[in-house]
């Protein structure tokens, strides 16, 4: 008997699943999305030395969940695609703790960005943010996020590819 093989894309849907989390009975979620998109700046090692270049456009889609109205903290899955050169697609789940002020909203987060399809990247991400309310549901959302790649088949030995990428988008409260 064989057992089928799930493919990366498959087994990064599967972790993404088991890592959501599921509120327990009586538990009330808040859920809001953001789309952003951004560029930056990505330094690696080259055969050169220090290769600097523009980072890749990219677009991202958070899912905010929140539990039981506590929106200090938040869990924030994401998909994430690289759209020039090698587009490449990616999960990056992260937490977020907020603090609000009248309109405006900061954040700082961690994440795990996983880069998983044409080749694999694995790393972490420290990220700054803020929120500007627009409407009592909509939000303008802007991001700088440093993330530093240490594992992957895009990788030579002993290298890490870091980047330093700012993101603009919209968020919504649903």
């Amino acid at each position: 008997m064989s057992v089928p093989r799930l493919g990366a894309a498959g087994s990064a849907l599967c972790l993404a699943a088991l890592l959501a989390p599921t509120p327990a009975q009586g538990q009330e979620l808040d859920t809001s999305v953001t789309v952003a998109s951004g560029t930056g700046l990505s330094l690696g090692r080259g055969s050169g030395g220090v290769l600097r270049q523009r980072s890749p456009i990219f677009l991202e889609l958070d899912v905010g969940l929140c539990i039981d109205g506590d929106h200090a903290w938040e869990w924030t899955p994401s998909v994430l695609l690289e759209l020039e050169g090698t587009v490449s697609v990616g999960v990056n789940p992260s937490l977020k703790r907020f603090f609000h002020w009248r309109r405006f909203g900061f954040y700082g987060g961690i994440g795990i960005p996983f880069i998983f399809a044409p080749f694999t990247l694995l790393g972490v991400e420290p990220a700054l943010g803020a929120t500007f309310r627009l409407t009592s549901r909509l939000a303008l959302a802007l991001e700088v996020r440093a993330d530093v790649f240490f594992v992957g088949s895009d990788l030579s030995d002993g290298s890490v590819l870091a980047k330093l990428d700012l993101a603009l988008g919209l968020r919504l409260d649903l």
